[in-house]
C-alpha cells in the first residue's frame, strides 16, 4: 500500500475529486486558523501598542507574564478539551453534564496551576517575582489562567461541532478589547508598568469566558452551563484526555517556557525582542497545530478515512503555512520596525530562522495526529518529550552563547531532527 509520505510526493496541492469531506475539513481547517490569527494578529498589534508607550523591560516583564499564564493554562487543561472531542459523540444528547463538567473541572485545574506557578516565581524566579510579590498582579494572574485555561475548552468544543466562527469571533472580540485597553491604560491612567500591560490582557481573557459561554449554548440548543462536577464524567475526562493532554504539553510548552528562560538567563529586554519574534512566528506555527487537530476532530468522527484525513491536513498544512511563512518573512521587517529600530535590528533574524521551523513542524503535527487517532500515544509522547526539553534547553544554551539568532537557530535544528523522526514512524505506522 502506498504510504502517506510517498502519496504526496509530486502533488502538495489539491484535494481527491468527489471528496466533499475533504472540502468540509478544509473549510473547518481555515476557520479555526482565521480565529487563532485574529488572535495573535490583534495581539501583535497591542504588543506594538505596548512597545511605543511603555518602556521596554517592563514590556518584557509582562511578555513573561502572558507567557507564563499561556503555560498555566496548558497544563492546567490536563487534556479535558481533546477528551470533549473523544466523547461528545457519546453525550451528543445530552451533552450538558459533560460540558458542566469539564468547564467545573478546569476552573478549578486553572486556579489550582495559577496559585503553584505564584509559589515557584515567589520563591526561585528573580525578574518574575514581581507577578507573586504583588497581590494585584498575584489575583490576575489567577484570573487570566482561569481564562485562557476554558479559552482552550472553548475552542476544542468548536473544533468538534465544525464551529470555526465562533473561534473567529471570540479571537476579533478579545483582541480588539485588549488592543484598546493597552492605548487607554496608558494614555488616560499615566500607568506604564508592566502590570498596566498584564491588565489588558485579563480583560480580553474575560472577554473569551463571557463569550466562549454563550456560544456553548448556542453550539448546543438549550445547554446553560451550570456549576456541577459528575466525579464519574471527571474520571472519564482525565482518563481519556491524559495521553492526549501530555503530547499536547511537549508540543506547547517549549513556546511558553522560552520567554520566562529569556528574562531570567538574559534580560527582560532581550525578551522583548524574542517574545515579539516567536509570536509573529507563531501565527505561521498555528496552521500545522490547528490542521493537525482538526484532523484529529475529524478522525474522531470518521476513523474509516483516517488515511485520506491525514493525508489531506499535511497537504494543506504544507501549502497555507510555506506560503504564510513566505509573505511573513517579506512584511516582518517593516512590521518590526513599527515597535521601533531596536526590535526590528534585534528581532528581524530570528524571526526569520524561525519561519523555516513550518516545515518540520507539518510532519510532526502529523505524526502526533496519527498517533492520537490511532491511541499509540506512548512512542509520540516520547518523542514530544526529548523534543520539549531539547527546545527548552539548547536554544538556552545557545541564547546565552550567541543571542537571540543563536536561539532561533537551535530551535530550529532540534525540530528539523525531531521531523526525522516523525516521518520515520509516519511510515512504520503506516505499514502496520
Amino acid at each position: 500500500m502506498t504510504t502517506v509520505i510517498g502519496r504526496l510526493r509530486g502533488r502538495v496541492v489539491g484535494t481527491r475529486p468527489g471528496t466533499n469531506d475533504s472540502r468540509a475539513i478544509l473549510v473547518s481547517s481555515v476557520a479555526l486558523i482565521g480565529g487563532k490569527v485574529a488572535t495573535m494578529g490583534f495581539g501583535f498589534l497591542a504588543w506594538i501598542v505596548a512597545a511605543r508607550m511603555y518602556p521596554t523591560a517592563e514590556v518584557g516583564l509582562a511578555s513573561g507574564a502572558v507567557a507564563a499564564v499561556t503555560l498555566c493554562a496548558q497544563v492546567a487543561l490536563i487534556g479535558v478539551g481533546s477528551a470533549v472531542i473523544t466523547l461528545l459523540p457519546t453525550f451528543q444528547a445530552r451533552p450538558g453534564r459533560l460540558l458542566d463538567t469539564a468547564v467545573s473541572l478546569l476552573t478549578v485545574s486553572g486556579l489550582l496551576t495559577a496559585l503553584a506557578f505564584l509559589l515557584f516565581a515567589g520563591t526561585v524566579l528573580q525578574e518574575l517575582r514581581v507577578v507573586a510579590a504583588d497581590p494585584v498582579y498575584a489575583v490576575l494572574f489567577a484570573v487570566l489562567a482561569v481564562a485562557g485555561t476554558l479559552g482552550v475548552l472553548f475552542d476544542q468544543a468548536s473544533t468538534a461541532r465544525r464551529r470555526g466562527n465562533q473561534v473567529l469571533l471570540r479571537g476579533v472580540a478579545a483582541g480588539v478589547t485588549t488592543l484598546l485597553l493597552v492605548a487607554i491604560i496608558a494614555v488616560a491612567f499615566g500607568s506604564t508598568s508592566s502590570q498596566a500591560i498584564f491588565v489588558a490582557w485579563v480583560v480580553g481573557g474575560l472577554v473569551t469566558w463571557g463569550l466562549g459561554l454563550i456560544t456553548l449554548a448556542r453550539s448546543f440548543p438549550g445547554y446553560r452551563y451550570r456549576p456541577r462536577l459528575s466525579r464519574q464524567i471527571s474520571a472519564d475526562l482525565v482518563r481519556v484526555g491524559m495521553p492526549n493532554y501530555l503530547l499536547t504539553l511537549t508540543e506547547r510548552a517549549p513556546g511558553f517556557v522560552l520567554p520566562i528562560v529569556v528574562t531570567e538567563l538574559l534580560s527582560p529586554a532581550d525578551n522583548a525582542h524574542w517574545y515579539i519574534a516567536w509570536m509573529m512566528a507563531w501565527v505561521v506555527f498555528v496552521i500545522p497545530i490547528q490542521v493537525g487537530m482538526t484532523s484529529f476532530a475529524e478522525i474522531s468522527r470518521e476513523p474509516a478515512r483516517l488515511r485520506a484525513i491525514l493525508e489531506h491536513g499535511i497537504r494543506s498544512s504544507l501549502v497555507m503555512g510555506v506560503a504564510a511563512a513566505v509573505g511573513l518573512a517579506i512584511v516582518g521587517g517593516p512590521a518590526l520596525h513599527l515597535l521601533g529600530s531596536g526590535y526590528a535590528a534585534a528581532g528581524l533574524t530570528p524571526l526569520w530562522i524561525l519561519l523555516v521551523g513550518v516545515v518540520p513542524m507539518t510532519f510532526i503535527q502529523a505524526y502526533f495526529s496519527l498517533s492520537r487517532a490511532r491511541r499509540e500515544l506512548g512512542p509520540a509522547i516520547a518523542l514530544g518529550t526529548v523534543n520539549s526539553v531539547a527546545s527548552i534547553v539548547v536554544p538556552g544554551i545557545a541564547g546565552v552563547a550567541s543571542g537571540l539568532a543563536g536561539m532561533a537557530v537551535a530551535w530550529l535544528a532540534v525540530q528539523c531532527i525531531t521531523a526525522v523522526a516523525a516521518v520515520w514512524r509516519l511510515r512504520t505506522l503506516e505499514s502496520a
